[in-house]
């Protein structure tokens, strides 16, 4: 017996589980792409209804830091300058 998918492509089966086509953790909604910086600092880049629209974020985030870093220059992360070297890191969070 066929059952009909839902609009995000879901479906529901004659014992109540859900199936999908979607990737794990697609359906738990908004991220959050953050930098971690020295000293424990977090600084919010960015939202994204998904991860694979908070992956290019974060990925386009990496390319402006490596641009700098390449250049000797500061990169701009929200509204600050951040020297490349003092960013650990570029996270992908949920944003709930």
């Amino acid at each position: 017996m066929s059952v009909p998918a839902s609009e995000d492509g879901a479906r529901d089966t004659p014992h109540g589980v859900w199936l999908t086509d979607r990737e794990p953790g697609e359906l738990l909604g908004t991220r959050r792409v953050v930098a971690r910086l020295e000293g424990d600092e977090v600084l919010a880049l960015g939202e994204a209804p998904g991860r694979e629209e908070a992956d290019a974020l974060a990925e386009s985030v990496l390319h402006e830091i490596e641009q700098a870093a390449a250049c000797g220059e500061w990169v701009e992360l929200g509204d600050r300058l951040v020297r490349p070297d003092a960013i650990l890191s570029i996270d992908v969070e949920f944003a709930g």
